[in-house]
């Protein structure tokens, strides 16, 4: 197991599990629940290549993972503010130093999340540099018009590899918003591979709660091992 520094940034809780390999990736995961020791196991398993992890929680998650504001889609209680630009800003001036500051540059860096997470992590590269491959796992990819963004803007740093994954079981809900998840995320699939970009799409059983932890831990695996051909 890596060895674990924790601080806190911005009011964001930072879990850095640092590898002993010297120039070894860097995946960065906006997580809702600090469970980044029970992704590391699973990656473990999985017989991942050697990475820092760095777990980030304490997100205020309607607020800072959406690309821009929108009223409530899934509960009135959503609070869709669109304040991802601001948050990307953070990582990229207070996180990503503070991280880099103790390992060995240059190293790749990949940002991965689950849920609003994913979502994130598949907004990101369109505003930002600093990330060369993407894991979604379940991202919330119904979220109003991110299709259509995908479809009409270029990242600003083509990815080396895009993982996408959905349970079996997320578009069966009655919001018709969320009803269409599966549908977008094979279209965005679709307009990766138009791209030219190493990606993946993959089905897991269960609904959008079952196993997050694992479907996130295979994303990073999956990723990884592309990376390691580049």
């Amino acid at each position: 197991m890596q060895e674990l520094i924790q601080t806190e940034i911005d009011g964001k809780k930072i879990h850095f599990f640092r590898s002993g390999e010297d120039g070894a990736p860097v995946v960065y995961a906006n997580m809702y629940a600090e469970t980044g020791k029970a992704v590391l196991e699973q990656c473990e398993r999985l017989g991942c290549k050697p990475f820092h992890f760095v777990s980030i929680t304490n997100i205020r998650w309607d607020e800072e993972l959406t690309p821009w504001a929108h009223e409530p889609v899934v509960s009135k209680d959503d609070h869709f503010t669109g304040g991802a630009d601001r948050y990307i800003h953070c990582m990229e001036q207070q996180i990503i130093p503070y991280i880099e500051d103790q390992i060995k540059p240059p190293c790749r860096r990949i940002i991965a999340g689950y849920s609003l997470g994913g979502l994130f992590a598949l907004y990101a590269p369109y505003v930002t540099e600093a990330f060369s491959a993407m894991v979604s796992a379940s991202g919330s990819v119904w979220y109003p018009e991110f299709l259509s963004y995908v479809k009409s803007h270029r990242f600003l740093n083509k990815p080396d590899a895009v993982y996408l994954s959905l349970g079996d079981r997320e578009s069966r809900a009655g919001n018709p918003y969320l009803r269409q998840t599966e549908n977008c995320m094979r279209e965005l699939y679709s307009a990766y591979q138009d791209e030219a970009i190493c990606s993946v799409f993959e089905l897991n059983p269960g609904n959008h709660y079952k196993d997050a932890d694992d479907r996130l831990a295979k994303g990073i695996a999956w990723v990884l091992e592309q990376c390691g051909t580049k």
